[in-house]
């Protein structure tokens, strides 16, 4: 049975995506881009920001064949019930997984932006009490908060952006596919991470009051972070350069720093963008907590999810704690988003897919 408080408009959905889409890739995306298709990223994007809408799109086909049921449940339907088990289970890891990624990466951020005397283990530990202390109200305080949030982190960040426009240079963007098409599917292929979180279309589709609403909410959404992705790349790249963007960590931080505010206007904008940027990647963290929370909850037939919040917060802990560096910590991040994200985005929707219509199950209409 879904309470009130889990039920949230499919507006709420969209913003819901949007905010957990932008978190922690955000920050290394321009840098990422720039490695593979060189001046060639703000189409790299476009490309990932069309291939994230499709999958997305078919995550939602599948889950308006099962409107009452999430993932866990209609899964077992199609794929027989020891897969779909597996199947939730690995679910339930990766959300954890990205949890534990955007944690650490706000840890690393923090520490070396605002809190350098801080250990890093105080930083990780109580951003994941935060999370859990909203996942446990349910899915609509949830959406609410992420609805609070979303003007607070993309108007100023769009508005930081403008006095730097007469920097960009626009043969920064030439030449102009240049690049072999294997080379630029590959670049395509990298802004994966950065639209990581639509999957949580496997688990939300009962839990939106106007479910035929839904395609537009999802288009708006994908089209939206697309855009706000190629608004932040066009300013890095156009100011510094595909050269020297694939050679910093993060450049969206460092074009922070380099921009010259009028002295009326603000004082310490590294220290505002840095708040808006905590909000980012807090969105991010309490979303896939909260679907991890709720995939277990529906695998294993719990009545409440709640009392399931804090016990994940242990091995959420731990495994934000196993990269021993930054390096090594953007290289575990970047084997979940060739393996795991890429089998849940694209070859896991396809296969549902095929078994729906090869089963004729589902909702008719």
């Amino acid at each position: 049975m879904i309470k009130n408080n889990d039920k949230i408009s499919s507006n709420q959905v969209a913003i819901l995506l949007f905010t957990t889409m932008v978190g922690a890739g955000i920050l290394s995306l321009p840098a990422d881009v720039s490695k593979e298709v060189g001046p060639n990223g703000l189409l790299a994007i476009l490309g990932g920001g069309l291939a994230s809408l499709f999958f997305a799109r078919l995550i939602l086909w599948i889950s308006s064949k099962f409107p009452t049921e999430t993932f866990s449940e209609y899964a077992s339907k199609l794929v027989t019930k020891p897969v779909a088990v597996v199947l939730s289970v690995i679910l339930i890891f990766y959300f954890s997984v990205f949890v534990s990624l955007d944690v650490r990466i706000f840890g690393e951020v923090l520490k070396i932006y605002l809190l350098p005397s801080t250990p890093i283990e105080t930083i990780i530990i109580t951003m994941l009490f935060a999370s859990a202390y909203l996942v446990r109200y349910g899915l609509e305080p949830i959406a609410r908060m992420s609805e609070i949030l979303f003007p607070i982190m993309v108007i100023p960040l769009l508005l930081l952006f403008l006095p730097a426009l007469s920097d960009v240079d626009l043969t920064n963007f030439l030449p102009f596919m240049r690049v072999s098409l294997m080379k630029f599917l590959k670049g395509v292929f990298v802004t994966t991470y950065s639209f990581v979180g639509f999957e949580l279309l496997y688990m939300v589709f009962p839990y939106v009051i106007d479910q035929e609403k839904l395609k537009k909410s999802v288009n708006a959404s994908i089209i939206s972070t697309t855009l706000f992705y190629m608004y932040i790349c066009f300013f890095v790249i156009g100011i510094f350069g595909y050269k020297e963007t694939k050679e910093q960590l993060w450049p969206f931080l460092t074009l922070i720093k380099s921009i010259n505010f009028p002295v009326f206007f603000i004082e310490n904008v590294e220290g505002i963008v840095m708040a808006i940027w905590t909000f980012t990647i807090f969105t991010s963290i309490y979303s896939f907590h909260y679907f991890a929370v709720l995939v277990l909850s529906k695998l294993i037939k719990a009545r409440e999810h709640s009392y399931l919040v804090l016990p994940l917060i242990p091995p959420m802990y731990l495994m934000a704690l196993i990269p021993d560096s930054i390096v090594t910590l953007y290289k575990y991040a970047n084997f979940v988003s060739q393996y795991l994200s890429i089998f849940f985005i694209s070859f896991l929707p396809i296969i549902l897919a095929f078994f729906v219509k090869l089963k004729g199950l589902g909702d008719k209409k």
